[in-house]
Parts: C-alpha cells; structure tokens; sequence
C-alpha cells in the first residue's frame, strides 16, 4: 500500500435484506452501496457526491463501523477495519470520527455542551478529569465557541453553533480521518460559508483528512481536492477538482455539472437534463447502473458492467464509452 494512502476502500458493499410481499417467500436485497472501490490520501479532502439514495452517506457509516459491510474491505493504514471487534474498533473510534449532517439530533439534549464535547475522552480514558476538561476549552476556542458556553445545554445555541460543537467533538480525539456527512446541508447559507471556511482553518492547522460527503457540487468544488461522483451505490468517476470540472468524463457527471444553477440564459449545457427515474436499489438494471437514463447508452451497456479504469493520470471513469479513450 503506498504510504501516501491514508484509507483505501476496496469494493465495498452494504445490502440490506428486506421482506417480500409475493406468494412465494425469497430473500431479496437493498443493494445501497454496490462494489464501491477508491483511496484516500494523507492530508486531503477526498468528496463524494451524488443524488440523495446514491449510497454515499452509507459509504461514510460503514467506514467508521456505524453500519456493517456485507463484502469488500476497508484498509486504515494497511490495517484491515471490516469485521473487527473488541479492542481493534475502540481504536477504530480513535482513528476515524464523523460529523453528522443533522446538528439538532446529533447532541445528546441531556448532555451539557462541555460534556458532549468530553464524552469521546471519557470513554477512551484519555487523560485526567482537569486534562479533559482543559481539552474541551481548548477544542471551544478552536471552533470559535466561548469557553463560558461550557455549562449550557445544546438547545440553547443555534444550528451553526451547534455544527461547531459536532466539530469540537469529532476533534477530540486527534482522529486520522473525519467523514462529514453533509455537516452544512441543515444550515442556512450564511453560516454554511461560516463552517465550511472554519474546517479548511482547521484541516489546514491540524494535517487533518477528510472525507467530505454532499449533494451540492459547489460546497464540495470549495472544500475538496479530489472528488468521486457517485450513482446508484457505485462510483461512476474520480478526479481531481480541476479535472471533473474542467472535463468530466462520464454522462453522469456531465448532467450534475448541467444542473448546477448559473445565471446565464445563453449557457449552453453539455448533455442535457436526464430523462426517467432513478432505479431501485431493491432490482438495480444489469450491466451499467446509469444505461437505463443514459441517451449514449449501447447493448453492451445493458449487458456488462464497465470497470473504474483510469482514462488520464489521476482520472477514473466507469463508463464503456470512454474505455479507450485518453483525451
């Protein structure tokens, strides 16, 4: 594994089984995340983005063990994640830590400020009771919060101040990776800049790593170095930011780009708004998961399933029609 791999996803898959409502009882699947492959590397801000059901926010909680994979691996470091237990994912909770996209539901009511915050040292014994509480200070101040707010309860402060309070606590610990599960979507667009400036402070401060999970092209194209566009529970394209946004590869991505609102009535967009609806995770289409809304579809993508191939240096697209090709 290269030493500059931080995290490395290796065909990842999370299904969950549901019942069937036919005469004949079979076991049937949610297919939510479906063979998802990429890498993460020191000191980045790797971005994941798709429509909302694509399997995204999915991809973050199985990584930080929140759900379990049904097949694939993660490595941490060269250091195997899937399956572990007792010991091994009290260090995984070292290791890796989220924000949640929800401030309101993510504090515990009952907890003081000072005590969501804590609550990560405690568990982990980290340190004396002074030390701690010295931590939780020092981890208000870093995220522009009074160290007088420290008896209050979450209700008491905003949405924004809530969402810093998420970040203190994901800080805690020195984690080698944060997954940001749409940390800005909850919140008005004012504070959104408000937020997302103060994670590049601290991302920039702290060496930090971040995977950052979102709908919005614009919030990712300001945060992000690299960016994987995601459809169906598969990775349909990675690139760099100048890359996907300068010259993206796949019918899919070229559609989210289209849809990103510009205010020119002469823009000529690039492939047009999609047609049809997304397919169920339940019986996702054979071959290519995009075929069925793809007007440059072929047989062939109804038939195979195309492999995450590099088209450029540092670009991969999942696509048969760029297979090949390499400008």
């Amino acid at each position: 594994m290269n030493n500059d791999v931080l995290l490395e996803v290796k065909d990842l898959k999370v299904y969950y089984p549901v019942k069937t409502k036919s005469l004949i009882p079979r076991k049937a699947w949610v297919k939510a995340v479906d063979g998802v492959s990429f890498q993460v590397r020191r000191k980045e801000a790797f971005g994941i983005v798709g429509e909302s059901g694509c399997g995204k926010s999915t991809t973050g909680h199985a990584i930080v063990g929140l759900l379990k994979a049904t097949a694939g691996d993660i490595l941490y470091e060269g250091e195997s994640l899937v399956n572990s237990k007792g010991a091994l994912s009290r260090e995984r909770a070292k290791k890796l830590q989220i924000i949640f996209q929800d401030p309101y539901s993510s504090l515990d009511s009952r907890f003081t400020v000072g005590r969501c915050i804590r609550e990560p040292l405690d568990v982990h014994k980290i340190g004396t009771r002074e030390e701690r509480n010295a931590r939780v200070e020092e981890l208000m101040r870093e995220v522009g919060l009074n160290h007088e707010q420290i008896t209050r309860y979450p209700h008491e402060f905003s949405g924004g101040q809530r969402q810093r309070i998420g970040i203190a606590r994901a800080l805690a610990l020195n984690p080698g990776l944060i997954i940001c599960d749409e940390p800005v979507s909850a919140l008005d667009v004012s504070i959104q800049a408000q937020i997302l400036n103060l994670m590049q402070e601290l991302k920039e401060k702290h060496g930090l790593t971040y995977i950052f999970i979102s709908h919005n092209l614009s919030v990712v194209h300001h945060l992000c170095d690299r960016i994987a566009v995601m459809y169906l529970g598969n990775v349909v394209e990675i690139a760099d930011k100048k890359q996907l946004f300068e010259d993206p590869r796949h019918p899919y991505t070229k559609a989210l780009l289209d849809a990103i609102p510009v205010p020119d009535p002469e823009r000529v967009t690039m492939s047009g708004e999609l047609e049809g609806d997304v397919p169920s995770p339940l019986n996702p289409p054979s071959g290519c998961c995009f075929h069925t809304r793809c007007k440059f579809a072929t047989e062939r993508c109804g038939r195979e399933k195309p492999a995450l191939a590099e088209v450029e240096p540092g670009h991969q697209v999942a696509c048969h029609l760029c297979a090949g090709k390499t400008n």
